[in-house]
């Protein structure tokens, strides 16, 4: 078996050559081999590291034109090195790394044990770990990367102790990050979703009637309110998490996964049996201690993202209440104030461990902190080759070519459904929901405002509504599901299974509730259905799948 994945490397690598012989690769079918040997190798060899580096430097040969040595030099010098100089990445690894060290207090605390305990209780353990999980990913809703970690991390000796799969953790933990952040009005994601609105809207004026003007008065916020009921992907995904939790049942690999799984023997867990003694007092301690820092690190994310948003806003700022902060939450520096958090966070969690837990720990607070961030580093190293392959691909200009792919007549009602694929496909092959939606909004406006004969100063109708929803939508597949993108991958680790093993038995759930939001979904709003009647059809699709396809481990 090794000897054929050998070959198979082999063949794949040696394919980049063959287009060569077609010219120009930018712009081209060629640019989108890069995220096809990157993905196919993370099957082939379940090996991330090689696969991610490997399809970042197929790339570079292709723009190289076959000079192999060229190519190795670039693949550091212009696509390695440099997205490490932005701010935005660099705060990711720094984030990633420090939540690391907080979880790792944390644990050591020994709340997190407690709390697991008391979580689960008697009876359907495994059904309640999930529930907790769910619902804690609605509560972290500010951010996707934030959430993945953080519920990952937190939830894991809750899920440990039901004898849930990492894999299902995971997915839980993946699918109700991104979903829920993308039509959170108040997260990190707004902003840039109304911004590349209002360009798509201002793009079409430009080049329909010479009068940006007219559509830019258009409010982006409001038309953003009316997208929500055409995010079917989103809501169709996250029934789908919910069903399987509550009937214990699973689809595709995830069966085999939850049926390895095991809880660990009685006893294995102290804090669980002291409370079964009734020993509550110390471990209720241990959580109140546990809760502190967690209270406060969500509480500085959102009085760091009012606070400073609010102040970049200045005399600018209109309205008050939700709409004040939702302006702020969309100016603010999230990546900033993320760091800044935890690391705030970090510091009252090592004072306590250090002044009401020391005596019981051998090792200082700071060591096991550094030990936590250490856990971190195979993860960070996957988001630097991943941030390699996304400069490749950017270069290679992969995101035009896709988009081209959609040119042609079609009818009209197809549009938001032809979008929703083409955005999850684009998401998927570069892992990157906000570069899916920094292109393809902008583009796809005007296309729907051209196809449905949009007129100056008229409101969008339901094609042109269901189309941004259909793109904003399809950028969470990739986001969530693709073995390159950054919370793929740290949802991978901060739930403790591998990244390939995880995309693989999450993607029959996402694929089940693109396949709907597509049939019951986009295709039916093309025609003018009542999103709200697709969304209860759509409901009950996901429903009567997992209860009728799916089996128990």
């Amino acid at each position: 078996m090794t000897r054929n994945r050998t070959i198979a490397v082999w063949v794949l690598v040696l394919i980049t050559f063959l287009f060569l012989l077609f010219g120009d690769v930018r712009g081209g079918p060629a640019s989108i081999w890069p995220s096809v040997i990157a993905v196919a190798l993370a099957f082939i060899t379940r090996d991330i590291y090689s696969s991610l580096f490997l399809g970042a430097f197929a790339g570079t040969v292709l723009l190289a034109n076959g000079n192999i040595a060229a190519a190795f030099i670039d693949l550091f010098a212009k696509h390695m090195i440099p997205p490490l100089t932005n701010r935005w990445n660099v705060s990711a690894l720094v984030f990633s790394l420090m939540m690391g060290g907080f979880v790792e207090l944390l644990n050591r605390i020994g709340g997190m044990q407690a709390i697991a305990a008391l979580v689960l209780g008697k009876g359907d353990s495994k059904r309640r770990a999930g529930l907790g999980v769910f619902a804690m990913g609605w509560v972290v809703f500010f951010d996707g990367l934030a959430s993945t970690m953080l519920v990952g991390k937190t939830m894991r000796p809750v899920t440990d102790r039901a004898g849930m799969s990492r894999e299902k953790l995971a997915f839980i933990v993946d699918s109700t990050a991104s979903p829920i952040a993308a039509f959170a009005l108040i997260s990190t994601w707004i902003a840039f979703e109304l911004t590349m609105i209002q360009n798509g809207l201002a793009a079409y004026g430009t080049s329909a009637f010479n009068d940006a003007q007219s559509f830019a008065e258009f409010s982006s916020y409001q038309i953003l309110i009316e997208t929500l009921p055409y995010r079917f992907y989103n809501y169709f995904l996250l029934l789908i998490v919910f069903v399987t939790i509550w009937l214990g049942r699973d689809i595709g690999p995830m069966r085999q996964a939850e049926a390895k799984a095991k809880a660990p023997p009685a006893g294995a867990d102290p804090v669980a049996e002291s409370l079964s003694r009734g020993e509550s007092g110390a471990a209720r301690r241990k959580i109140s201690l546990t809760l502190i820092p967690l209270a406060l690190l969500i509480a500085s994310v959102f009085g760091g993202l009012y606070v400073d948003g609010l102040a970049k806003l200045g005399s600018t700022a209109r309205g008050g209440g939700l709409q004040r902060a939702i302006q702020a939450f969309g100016k603010a520096d999230a990546d900033l104030v993320f760091v800044t958090a935890t690391a705030f966070a970090s510091v009252v969690a090592l004072l306590l461990l250090r002044f009401l837990v020391r005596p019981r720990i051998t090792e200082s607070a700071t060591v096991i902190f550094f030990e936590g961030m250490k856990q971190m580093f195979l993860p960070v190293l996957i988001l630097v080759f991943a941030f390699t392959l996304s400069s490749v691909i950017q270069e290679l200009e992969t995101a035009n070519w896709l988009v081209g792919v959609m040119e042609g007549n079609f009818p009209v009602a197809a549009l938001p459904a032809m979008v929703f694929l083409l955005a999850a496909v684009m998401s998927f092959s570069v892992g990157s929901s906000w570069g899916t939606m920094g292109l393809l909004t902008p583009l796809c406006i005007p296309i729907a405002g051209a196809l449905t004969g949009l007129e100056s100063g008229v409101a969008p109708g339901p094609i042109m509504i269901a189309t941004i929803g259909a793109v904003l939508a399809g950028a969470v597949f990739g986001d969530h599901c693709s073995p390159i993108s950054d919370t793929t991958i740290v949802a991978s680790f901060a739930s403790g299974c591998g990244v390939v093993e995880h995309v693989r038995t999450q993607i029959p759930y996402a694929l089940t509730g693109a396949g709907i939001a597509v049939f019951l979904g986009y295709l039916p709003a093309g025609i003018g259905v009542n999103p709200f009647l697709l969304l209860i059809v759509g409901g009950a699709a996901c429903w009567a799948t997992i209860r009728f396809v799916g089996t128990r481990p």
